[in-house]
């Protein structure tokens, strides 16, 4: 490994493919070629490990959403920015054993605590006002609740795609995507936007 970068990005690939728990700190020192001391020069424990490197895998997402929005300045069309919002969500979702999810909540607090403040700032800093503004803009029917809308379909994207079954083993992304973010999308927009907009496809 040249940096601490490259080993969180080699452990959270590692954790989130087998599993925060059942991947050992040994393990991960063998794969790459370190000693488990050499290691705790750098974490103080596998829980400080686990955190960094999922904190390291959800700025990657953050700066995609972020580069997205840089790259597509034309604020017209706030509910496209939702979309590939929860598309970039489904294609890092779709790698991720769902066994990560739970060693996060049985195991590493500080790491769930991680993940779940970053799920909601997205969905509350950034998902809700874009569905306000397209609200005032008249593209969102304006009896619709765009809180409730976020608190129902958006928060809790993990938990749909593998309950019970992983959904990624019978559906794509588009599939997945269209059925869970889209179709909602659908139900509250206006029929003047809907006729306009990519949603009607």
């Amino acid at each position: 490994m040249d940096s601490k970068e490259d080993l969180l990005a080699f452990a959270i690939a590692n954790f989130t493919k087998f599993g925060s728990k059942r991947f050992s700190m040994d393990e991960l020192a063998h794969s790459i070629g370190i000693s488990k001391k050499t290691l705790y020069k750098y974490f103080d424990s596998k829980e400080e490990l686990v955190t960094e490197s999922l904190q390291y895998l959800l700025k990657n997402v953050r700066d995609s959403i972020d580069n997205y929005v840089l790259e597509n300045p034309n604020e017209d069309h706030p509910l496209q920015t939702i979309v590939f919002i929860y598309k970039l969500a489904l294609s890092h979702l779709q790698v991720i054993s769902p066994s990560f999810f739970y060693g996060l909540n049985k195991y590493y607090p500080k790491a769930a605590k991680a993940y779940a403040d970053f799920r909601t700032e997205i969905v509350w800093n950034l998902v809700f006002p874009l569905l306000e503004k397209a609200q005032k803009m008249g593209q969102i029917r304006p009896h619709v609740n765009v809180e409730l809308m976020c608190k129902v379909f958006l928060s809790r994207m993990e938990d749909t795609v593998y309950a019970k079954t992983n959904l990624f083993e019978a559906y794509s992304i588009q599939e997945l995507l269209d059925h869970i973010v889209v179709n909602s999308l659908r139900g509250i927009i206006t029929l003047e936007y809907l006729q306009t907009s990519n949603l009607k496809n």
